[in-house]
């Protein structure tokens, strides 16, 4: 989820911090580290596939990564279910993501904390899509699903057959091209994706269930 203003990467993400430039108050209620989501990157507060606990969602930036602890690109790499958490680039590569989509991401920032892996994709080097992937636990899922819903406005719509669990959220009530993504819960994992710039609602859903599967894939 990123706003053309920043283009870099979404900063909040769905239910959970993320890194988005500006976005409108009404996407700000919760805390910026990344969106999603969605998250779920760089500058913004749009929550949407995660949640709860100050998280937001993620919207372009100034810069590919969320709130300021960062962590090291080769940081947990351990399987998420028993412990240390994937680095969420490790889960996200852009040759995959590009060829599952169709988009033209650039390289991503890797980012994040003990509690969250972040990998964001600045919205400047990639066409002015936006996109932000956090992961945290499994056990996060229905707090970010709460703050999704609650920050974004909307209950989210059930994706089947993606992970144990998945839920798509949008809007593009403040944010004129659109911020939306999906919420995973599968792998031991908690997946927050977030895109903005995208294009519609059914292209954004496309494009953020296409990534899950990658990104799911892999764990």
């Amino acid at each position: 989820m990123w706003n053309r203003a920043g283009r870099a990467p979404p900063r909040a993400s769905f239910g959970h911090d993320a890194t988005v430039p500006r976005v409108p108050a009404r996407f700000a209620r919760l805390p910026v580290r990344v969106l999603a989501g969605l998250a779920l990157a760089p500058a913004w507060r749009v929550v949407a596939p995660a949640g709860g606990r100050g998280d937001t969602a993620a919207a372009p930036g100034p810069a590919p990564a969320p709130a300021p602890a960062t962590q090291d690109a080769a940081a947990p790499t351990g399987s998420a279910g028993t412990g240390a958490l994937p680095q969420a680039c490790s889960l996200v590569p852009p040759d995959e993501i590009n060829s599952a989509t169709g988009l033209a991401l650039a390289e991503p920032s890797p980012t994040g904390t003990e509690r969250r892996s972040v990998c964001a994709y600045s919205a400047t080097a990639s066409g002015s899509v936006g996109l932000s992937v956090g992961v945290e636990p499994a056990s996060r899922f229905d707090a970010k699903a709460e703050a999704s819903r609650n920050s974004v406005g909307v209950p989210g719509t059930e994706v089947p057959d993606v992970g144990d669990r998945a839920l798509f959220f949008y809007s593009d009530a403040d944010l004129p091209d659109g911020v939306g993504g999906v919420l995973v819960n599968g792998g031991g994992t908690t997946i927050d994706i977030t895109l903005q710039g995208v294009g519609d609602e059914a292209r954004t859903r496309d494009a953020a269930i296409a990534i899950a599967k990658v990104a799911l894939s892999r764990l």
